[in-house]
């Protein structure tokens, strides 16, 4: 359980911890309540996806603005 005593996150928590995950590891704990949530929460599940999205094509512009150096 978090400090709060719950187990399921709610979607503003998952939110955050989906961010999160992109600019560093998540614990055992917030991933393991992440996976859970992201199972039954579908609107959850398609914010990482369009996040995961942005940060591949961030990525992408950044290599090849690099290249073009």
């Amino acid at each position: 359980m978090d400090k709060k005593g719950t187990i399921m996150l709610k979607c503003q928590r998952a939110a955050e911890l989906i961010s999160l995950q992109h600019d560093r590891p998540l614990s055992l704990w917030e991933r393991w309540q992440l996976r859970l949530h992201l199972l039954v929460c579908s609107p959850c599940q398609r914010y990482q996806k369009q996040l995961d999205t942005i940060s591949l094509a961030m990525h992408h512009v950044r290599q090849k603005q690099a290249e073009d150096k």
